[in-house]
């Protein structure tokens, strides 16, 4: 099979489109209310997922609490799923923003 100049053009946008339109946040979590969140997980706890989103120079960081959590996929393609007893109700977590370093 031949591939033209402008069947190489063509493959050619279509990765730069796919590396521009896929940030590389690391996992997606996915709510039991139907949300998905791309971000970076930056902590576990037996209650709460703690992510990052990053806007430029700003990072926010969140917290969901993990009985809310459907699902994880993972960097590594690996999938966590989460009953809906594998955790008790905690307060609502606040949102904290920071500046990269």
């Amino acid at each position: 099979m031949r591939v033209g100049i402008s069947g190489v053009i063509f493959l050619l946008g279509c990765a730069a489109g796919f590396i521009i339109l896929n940030p590389a946040y690391g996992e997606t979590i996915y709510t039991k209310d139907g949300k998905k969140i791309q971000a970076k997980i930056s902590e576990k706890t037996d209650t709460t997922i703690w992510y990052e989103i990053s806007s430029g120079d700003i990072v926010e960081e969140n917290g969901i609490d993990i009985s809310d959590v459907e699902k994880i996929l993972n960097d590594d393609g690996s999938v966590s799923k989460y009953s809906p007893d594998s955790s008790k109700k905690s307060a609502p977590a606040s949102a904290k923003k920071k500046e990269k370093k």
